[in-house]
């Protein structure tokens, strides 16, 4: 994937160039407020008559937004119509009337079909407003912000059946704040600071690679690989190479799939000797390294099961000066992390 947007904002010269070696489906971005997303949406989006966009994803030449749907606070709903009569109205201008039940379903919007949409919370006006834009046909669906009024395991749950529909034949940039929407969602992430993106790549990547970039745009997040092998009343055991974990799981992910289990580096407690009584899950490891991670903490990487991990430790840790390359350690966390 290759896309170079300028365009010049309120606050500054917006110039972003995204490159990745692969060609992800879904591409995250993350930064701070005033960063330049929205612009970056707006100029794929064809808003901007004075962006200068070039680029290609997959087949797609991103110069032309044809067929580039964007779903953020600003979309317009007509105040006029009721739910069914909004996503009528585009599903009949897009021939997409067939598919009017499946969207309005995986979009939790069944319930809404006769209300008006001044009627609305703000988690519904976005459920609504992202079964209009599927109902436009995208082959770009570009979302800005566009779950922030859900709660998370409503979010989650779209997020999951929305990817399953689009598969492969819908391209799909995501902007959030939250950096557990983009970890659920998007193979690759993009930071943008100030106008220009200062890091690409695939999401583990760009994860571990938090640890070393001094302005933390990103929170050091463990993104460990594992399967579903039992789900038991609201808790599915994930083995993590010979190991096993167990986790608390709001997701509709059936056994024996790959999982992605997102542990915070902040919630990872280590012990130089094994005792089960510190924490529900433990995984055995080897230290990697130990680094400075800001002016409090120290990163310490750890290789458990062929992956790595990372934990916090305050500086005044009298661990630190002890830990050394090789040695074995345990890492203990709750069952209360995020599955994806």
């Amino acid at each position: 994937m290759e896309c170079h947007v300028t365009a010049i904002s309120s606050q500054f010269g917006l110039d972003i160039a995204l490159t990745t070696a692969a060609e992800p489906d879904w591409l995250g971005i993350i930064g701070h407020s005033g960063a330049g997303k929205s612009t970056f949406l707006q100029a794929l989006a064809g808003f901007n008559s004075a962006a200068n966009v070039t680029g290609r994803w997959h087949d797609r030449d991103l110069s032309q937004p044809e067929k580039a749907v964007l779903v953020s606070a600003q979309t317009p709903l007509f105040p006029a119509l009721s739910v069914a009569g909004n996503l009528e109205l585009v599903a009949r201008h897009n021939q997409q009337l067939a598919n009017v039940k499946t969207i309005v379903a995986l979009c939790e919007c069944t319930a809404l079909m006769s209300r008006q949409t001044n009627e609305l919370s703000g988690g519904e006006l976005q459920r609504v407003k992202l079964a209009r834009a599927l109902l436009a046909n995208p082959t770009l669906l570009l979302l800005d912000e566009s779950f922030s009024a859900m709660d998370r395991a409503l979010r989650f749950g779209i997020l999951q059946q929305l990817k399953a529909y689009l598969g492969q034949r819908v391209k799909v940039i995501m902007v959030s704040h939250d950096i557990n929407d983009i970890i659920v969602s998007c193979d690759h992430l993009g930071i943008i600071e100030s106008g220009h993106c200062v890091a690409c790549g695939p999401l583990s990547e760009m994860l571990n690679r938090s640890a070393h970039m001094t302005n933390h745009s990103l929170p050091l997040i463990n993104v460990l690989h594992g399967k579903i092998k039992a789900k038991n009343k609201g808790v599915s055991r994930i083995s993590i190479g010979e190991t096993s974990v167990n986790v608390v799981d709001e997701s509709a992910i059936p056994t024996e799939h790959s999982v992605r289990l997102l542990i915070p580096a902040s919630e990872i407690t280590l012990a130089t000797d094994n005792s089960s009584a510190l924490h529900t899950n433990c995984l055995q490891g080897t230290v990697q390294s130990v680094t400075s991670y800001s002016a409090t903490q120290n990163a310490v990487k750890i290789i458990c099961e062929g992956q790595e991990l990372a934990a916090l430790l305050d500086n005044y840790d009298s661990r630190i000066n002890l830990l050394q390359e090789g040695q074995l350690i345990w890492a203990y966390f709750s069952g209360q992390q995020t599955l994806a």
